[in-house]
């Protein structure tokens, strides 16, 4: 199986690994950017958009990178390519170096560098946001076309200026992210942190916006990086930063690779 992916450019190939419950399509914003330089490939993660779950096994880090390898080979890539993952796809970013996947990585949010097995907010967090669009999902779609409703409903998971986000994009986001089959088995199967930063060799940048409220502070434990990481602030930006500013990420993202 190739997993559904969005491609644009040419030249050296990009991989971009999106967030849980969300689709290829989170990093639209930085597309076009990133196109200019490089071959740029936003997959969807099995289990979410238009690629299937993965069936008969634990959709963990093992099975998707295991996934990720097949598909790149399938598409002609057979050499290690540079990649950038957004929380969960940050988390299978960083597997994927360990297993020598990757030429370089850099991780924008990254999930996966708690000291434990996963901070204990996020599961009531994603719960209610999934929970709150299940219920009234016809109410939820009429604030999210006014740029007040996005600024409000956005703030806690993805963008820390929802305003910025088209209407069409955030209610497809809040959609996908709440009605997504494969959402609990994903989230269960990624909640051990990410042990294997010792296997990883490649140039690692690792990037957090300053107003991120789903991975604060303290579930960044550096320890659980790679040694040689560069790191990055991202001011003014949440969780998803590619809508808060398309053009800082671009760049992180383009200098990590280079």
């Amino acid at each position: 199986m190739i997993w559904h992916h969005i491609e644009k450019g040419h030249g050296r190939p990009l991989i971009l690994l999106h967030g849980i419950g969300m689709n290829s399509e989170a990093w639209a914003p930085v597309m076009d950017r990133l196109a200019v330089q490089r071959r740029v490939i936003a997959f969807d993660i099995p289990g979410f958009g238009q690629t299937p779950g993965i069936e008969g096994r634990e959709p963990g880090s093992e099975a998707m990178v295991e996934s990720l390898g097949q598909s790149l080979r399938k598409m002609g890539i057979d050499e290690p390519v540079d990649m950038v993952g957004n929380s969960l796809g940050g988390r299978i970013m960083l597997d994927a170096a360990a297993e020598g996947l990757a030429r370089s990585v850099v991780g924008i949010s990254p999930a996966g560098l708690w000291r434990e097995t996963g901070p204990g907010h996020l599961e009531p967090l994603f719960g209610a946001m999934r929970k709150a669009y299940q219920v009234a999902p016809g109410l939820t779609d009429q604030l999210l076309k006014t740029s007040v409703g996005r600024t409000l409903i956005m703030a806690g998971a993805v963008s820390a200026r929802g305003w910025k986000m088209p209407a069409r994009d955030a209610i497809r986001s809040a959609r996908m992210f709440a009605q997504s089959h494969h959402f609990d088995a994903v989230f269960d199967a990624f909640r051990p942190p990410f042990a294997r930063a010792a296997e990883v060799s490649v140039p690692c940048t690792i990037a957090f916006g300053d107003l991120d409220m789903v991975f604060p502070l303290g579930t960044r434990d550096r320890s659980r990086a790679p040694a040689h990481t560069h790191w990055v602030r991202l001011p003014g930006c949440g969780h998803v930063p590619m809508w808060d500013a398309p053009g800082l990420v671009s760049h992180v993202i383009l200098r990590g690779t280079h």
